[in-house]
């Protein structure tokens, strides 16, 4: 059986010229999760138009039409008849929690694009021991104004995040209240102390609970939970105390000046993914699951992936390295050469 994949017009905007090679990447990713055999990924032209394309031994199952879905680039999908250019459409499965417009309502400066992000969440799926029919829940350590969170909530899971700028985290929790108002969720927001002993060291997180509809809420079945910190990322631990998350998904900031608090009495900050990870990883550790994984985008002109692997795996991570794990490294600008690290607890 031969499926067609269009691509979200928007992909090509956000990676040029290497669209292909990305989407690619993700869907050989894709293919190892799958119940169907799969033969042949590649990129196909027909009649003037460009799709991807995926052989399988047999139809796919609803597992493997879930998993097609839910890929970062897709537009619409087609089995394709025997012999003819004809295509048939596949109805794609209807996943998603909230609406895919969330991640965009919000807007600022050195905002990550929302296809990336959900590119990385779902590799961090894909490559973990866990799929879509389990409760996920990710942790973003840096998490800025919590576009990886809202990402995540796309694809119903729980998400949590830390972030040491109080403004972002206000900004963040006020957004995220007003639209759950707007979209008319039923819900409760709490704020709360997460971690410290009086007012001077006292860590809090902004909590949401929410569900689609009053009888989803009070029953119970069907609440999602998203929690935003104003922390440090090095005290993860601290915060959560036990191996609760299955994904670990960030944006390492790059090309501006990314401060982190554990810092504070050497310089106060670093540009260097490689030290805020030597501080991190330890504590990152604790708090992810046997199975889980952890997806950073960083700038590969700062750190090379082959430094960033080997402060991983000195932290007892297995870094995924092969195949198309390889193939994610694109250009943002000339001084932002952009690439993610996939690494996993074993």
């Amino acid at each position: 059986m031969k499926y067609l994949i269009l691509q979200n017009p928007g992909h090509n905007r956000v990676y040029y010229n290497l669209a292909d090679q990305l989407a690619l990447a993700e869907l050989q990713i894709a293919a190892e999760k799958m119940q169907s055999e799969v033969s042949t990924v590649e990129v196909e032209l027909i009649e003037g138009v460009r799709y991807l394309s995926l052989e399988t031994t047999e139809l796919l199952t609803d597992s493997d039409l879930e998993i097609v879905s839910r890929l970062s680039f897709v537009f619409a999908i087609f089995q394709q008849e025997e012999d003819s250019n004809c295509l048939k459409p596949i109805r794609k499965n209807e996943y998603e929690f909230v609406d895919q417009k969330i991640s965009s309502l919000l807007k600022y400066h050195g905002k990550t694009n929302e296809l990336f992000t959900k590119m990385m969440v779902n590799v961090g799926l894909l490559a973990s021991d866990f799929n879509h029919n389990e409760t996920i829940t990710l942790l973003d350590p840096v998490a800025g104004k919590g576009t990886t969170l809202y990402e995540a909530l796309v694809y119903g899971f729980d998400a949590y995040g830390i972030e040491m700028e109080t403004g972002a985290v206000h900004e963040a929790a006020t957004f995220f209240k007003k639209y759950l108002e707007t979209e008319k969720f039923k819900h409760n927001a709490d704020e709360r102390r997460i971690a410290g002993t009086n007012k001077n060291n006292e860590i809090q997180i902004r909590d949401f609970e929410f569900a689609k509809t009053k009888e989803a809420f009070k029953s119970g079945e069907g609440i999602k939970r998203i929690g935003m910190i104003t922390g440090n990322a090095a005290e993860a631990y601290t915060y959560f105390k036990k191996p609760k998350f299955n994904l670990i998904v960030g944006d390492l900031p790059y090309g501006i000046y990314h401060g982190n608090k554990s810092f504070e009495s050497r310089s106060g900050a670093t540009r260097n993914p490689s030290e805020l990870l030597e501080e991190c990883l330890p504590q990152w550790m604790k708090v992810l699951k046997k199975g889980g994984t952890i997806v950073l985008a960083w700038n590969s002109f700062v750190v090379s992936p082959k430094k960033l692997s080997e402060i991983f795996e000195s932290n007892g991570f297995s870094v995924l390295k092969e195949g198309p794990y390889t193939k994610f490294q694109h250009m943002v600008d000339k001084s932002i050469k952009r690439d993610i690290i996939v690494a996993k607890k074993v």
